[in-house]
């Protein structure tokens, strides 16, 4: 419950619509129990043909009779204490009558004297109250609705925010999916409990208290009685609410195994079809979702049996009150088992509007067992949300980073080991120098360790041991933007956007004029396919994923947005291994021509490529050295 506290918390900038939702729960409460209460007096004289006013006058009759009588019995008390007892009902009689006076001088003033007029009057207030009722329920709900849908929306932009900071390391623990499941699913529970806990979570209370102090003034005693069953309601409320709450758990788990399933089969469509697949993804899918299908069951089950059961005991505990009024009105008794219940024998219609009162309480009552489950999965919904924001990346910045105000000049790893689990080294002692503007050529087989050295470079990750740094400054104590906006990526698995060519083109350089996109596209070798085979030109939606190209039209397209960056250093790993090779030694000549301008780090098998390089190295095992050109020439 501790991060649904801090969803809470979070609402607590919204405190002047809070405020206002709770005192239009606080009309409703008191027009749903005055709404009950004003049956009284239209029972009554219903069944007498009395007007509001003969009604009224009969109770300071009453009033002045029981007056009267107590007073006689003060004189007649031998004792000093049952004196002073009889002067407390005295006082009780007189503040009685003062107000039943009070009252007949309003109904004098504002309700006719016939007593169906009366009736009708009363029920015309009954039918205004009860609009004002529900509009003011829809400005609770319209309130409530407001703050809830701007705290998800912050916390939705905050887990965004915090996906799209995380290392690579923290980012694949809650995986596309999780963030799917958390922005998605856990988001919108955490809306619908956040809506029932400032809503239905103080607008039911709210009613059961205003009706139990209308029953309350009618018999307190009585109302007592209605406690005998309260334990039992405590204890079957809460075990629903422990099963619910296990469940709610469950369906948030099973939720991001349904994201996952569900993006991994579309996000790898191709593959699917091209290993013929299509039959294992769909039973995957199958199992996932009946899965959840099965949880949901029992879910619905719990939650329709909470219910039934906890309506049930709260009409024993009415049938309970009723039958014991029931015994003081038809006998017309005072006592229960030797227990005084009401100073007075209870009428019908003072027996009526109380059983009224309690029904009243138990309507809301109900409401609550559905609002307790909601913010159980508010609660589950937090826990999921607040983990992801509040996650500590491995990466951590430092409060007061170093600027490098101009261009670096060189770029250095210096005893650098890194692994990800312990024990199992990537990098070992890596010793490199790259002066600005130098061009260099990183071979190696499969899982030597190329794309962690470069990973290490971008600054995904930091060394396990050793340091990179610019210009003799640590990457640890430069600001990750700072490091970055310096590099420049391009490698074997394109990433582009579902836009146009020409936002992924300008994307990292949003600044960029037309004329300098194109000219970076010209440079990458990319402007004739845009403009001759893409329908659109640049302005060619490229599909998810760039999709809707080929593998070298996505390079191209990758290669131009690193141009137009004008990087420190320009990274291209594999980045021409999908391009043909009329088009690679057009970019081999770009590249040419860039050299000096920028530091290039190339990792790849193409020769025409190496022929770039200063220097070639070798990657073997986790370990780096410098090979001579004539070897890698004779290797190719």
């Amino acid at each position: 419950m501790n991060n649904l506290w801090k969803a809470i918390r979070d609402s607590l900038h919204h405190t002047p619509s809070i405020v206002l939702a709770t005192l239009c729960s606080l009309g409703v409460a008191l027009l749903w129990g005055s709404n009950i209460g004003a049956l009284a007096p239209v029972i009554d004289m219903t069944l007498r043909g009395e007007s509001m006013q003969s009604w009224t006058r009969k109770s300071i009759e009453e009033n002045k009779q029981k007056i009267a009588s107590l007073e006689q019995q003060i004189i007649a008390a031998p004792l000093p204490s049952d004196k002073d007892n009889l002067e407390k009902d005295v006082a009780k009689e007189r503040k009685s009558l003062a107000w039943n006076e009070w009252t007949l001088s309003w109904e004098n003033a504002v309700l006719p004297q016939d007593p169906f007029q009366t009736i009708c009057c009363i029920m015309g207030v009954l039918v205004v109250s009860t609009l004002v009722k529900h509009l003011l329920m829809l400005a609770s709900d319209l309130l409530i609705g407001h703050v809830s849908t701007k705290i998800i929306r912050t916390i939705r932009q905050r887990v965004f925010d915090a996906s799209l900071s995380m290392d690579r390391k923290t980012f694949q623990m809650f995986g596309t999916s999780g963030f799917l499941a958390a922005i998605t699913g856990a988001a919108d529970g955490l809306a619908n409990g956040l809506m029932s806990l400032f809503g239905a979570a103080i607008r039911e209370p709210l009613r059961i208290i205003a009706c139990l102090i209308g029953a309350c003034l009618i018999s307190w005693r009585l109302l007592l009685l209605t406690v005998v069953f309260a334990p039992l309601l405590i204890m079957v409320v809460t075990y629903f609410n422990r099963k619910i709450r296990s469940i709610a758990s469950s369906i948030l788990g099973r939720n991001a195994g349904f994201h996952e399933v569900l993006l991994e089969a579309l996000n790898n469509v191709f593959t699917v079809q091209a290993f013929t697949m299509e039959k294992h993804e769909k039973e995957r899918f199958s199992v996932c979702t009946n899965d959840m299908r099965l949880i949901n069951i029992k879910m619905i089950f719990y939650t329709g049996l909470s219910k039934p059961f906890t309506e049930l005991v709260g009409i024993g505990m009415v049938a309970l009150t009723v039958c014991a009024g029931a015994y003081l009105v038809i006998n017309q008794k005072t006592h229960i088992f030797f227990i005084r219940v009401c100073d007075n024998p209870m009428s019908i219609s003072e027996l009526l509007i109380f059983f009224g009162l309690l029904v009243g309480a138990s309507d809301p009552l109900r409401k609550l067992s559905g609002v307790s489950i909601s913010i159980y999965n508010a609660a589950m919904s937090a826990n999921l949300l607040y983990s992801i924001i509040e996650s500590k990346p491995v990466l951590q910045e430092i409060e007061s980073p170093v600027k490098l105000d101009s261009r670096h000049s060189v770029l250095a790893l210096k005893q650098v080991s890194f692994h990800y689990d312990p024990g199992q080294n990537v990098l070992a002692n890596i010793d490199l120098e790259i002066p600005f503007g130098k061009t260099i050529a990183i071979l190696g087989s499969n899982g030597s360790g190329k794309s962690t050295m470069i990973q290490l470079l971008c600054r995904y990750y930091d060394p396990v041991e050793g340091s990179i740094s610019m210009d003799g400054v640590d990457y640890r104590d430069l600001a990750i933007h700072d490091v970055r906006k310096r590099i420049a990526l391009v490698s074997q698995n394109t990433e582009l956007f579902n836009r146009s060519v020409w936002e992924n083109i300008q994307y990292g350089s949003p600044e960029a004029t037309r004329e300098e996109v194109v000219a970076a596209s010209v440079a990458a070798h990319a402007h004739s396919f845009i403009e001759g085979s893409l329908s659109n030109s640049y302005e060619t939606i490229v599909g998810q994923s760039g999709q809707r190209l080929s593998g070298g039209q996505r390079q191209r397209i990758a290669l131009a947005r690193a141009i137009l960056r004008k990087p420190e250093v320009l990274i291209l790993d594999e980045s021409t291994s999908q391009i043909d090779m009329a088009s690679e030694l057009e970019i081999c000549e770009t590249l040419q021509t860039m050299k000096g301008q920028m530091t290039i780090v190339i990792i790849t098998h193409r020769e025409a490529l190496l022929t770039l390089a200063d220097e070639v190295y070798q990657m073997q095992n986790g370990n780096l050295h410098q090979v001579a050109h004539t070897v890698v020439s004779s290797a190719a």
